[in-house]
Parts: C-alpha cells; sequence; structure tokens
C-alpha cells in the first residue's frame, strides 16, 4: 500500500470495566488513522459510556480531535459521557490549544475514568 513511507500504525484494544466501554488507542490518530478508531467506536460502543484510554496515543491532529469531540457530543445527547483517560503531553497540548479541556472529561487513569458510577456522570 504505502510506497515506502513509514506510516504510523493505529492500534484499538477494546474491552469493557464496570460497565464503561474502554477503548484502548495506542500509535498516531491522524487523517489516516481516524477511519480505523470511527470504525472501531461504531462496533465496540453500543451503550451510552465509553472511556478512551490515550496512555499509548503518540500524537493526534485535528481529524482526531474532531473525532473525539462528535463522539462526546453523540454520546452526551444520548445521556451518556465520554470520558478521555491518560492524555499524554503532545495530545494534551493540543486539546488545550483547541480550548477543549474544559469541555472534556479527562481522567489521570483508566481506573479513574471508571470508578466513578454512571449514574453520577454528567
Amino acid at each position: 500500500m504505502a510506497e515506502g513511507t513509514a506510516t504510523m500504525e493505529l492500534n484499538v484494544g477494546s474491552d469493557v470495566q464496570r460497565g464503561w466501554r474502554v477503548l484502548a488507542v495506542a500509535g498516531e490518530l491522524d487523517i489516516d488513522t481516524v477511519p480505523v478508531l470511527s470504525a472501531r467506536l461504531d462496533a465496540d460502543v453500543t451503550g451510552k459510556h465509553a472511556v478512551l484510554d490515550l496512555s499509548m496515543l503518540q500524537f493526534m491532529d485535528s481529524t482526531g480531535l474532531a473525532l473525539v469531540l462528535d463522539w462526546h457530543r453523540r454520546l452526551a445527547e444520548s445521556g451518556g459521557q465520554l470520558r478521555i483517560a491518560a492524555v499524554q503531553v503532545p495530545v494534551m497540548r493540543l486539546f488545550t490549544l483547541a480550548d477543549v479541556v474544559g469541555v472534556l472529561s479527562l481522567h489521570e487513569t483508566v481506573d479513574a475514568a471508571v470508578q466513578e458510577a454512571v449514574e453520577s456522570a454528567r
């Protein structure tokens, strides 16, 4: 497919913790890999509550951010919540520049994100 260009892959793991669908995103989330995460979210997030574990995500561009914000809105509109866990410095820089830190539900760890009961999610 790619002709000698080293494109970073995106790997997405998925499991359920305390009723939250947790998607572990590793690699780089950009215009080339957004469809991978988008398809996984569509397939796996059957409920209203999900956590994105970004501890292994090294890079996100504006297309990745747009996907995250879209899912944040979609789950909120259905009475649920998208939580973001373990954001690394480059991605946090993007969130800060885009002024979405106060919008997104950010948590230090996946454990912290799934601690809070689904009922109390706002």
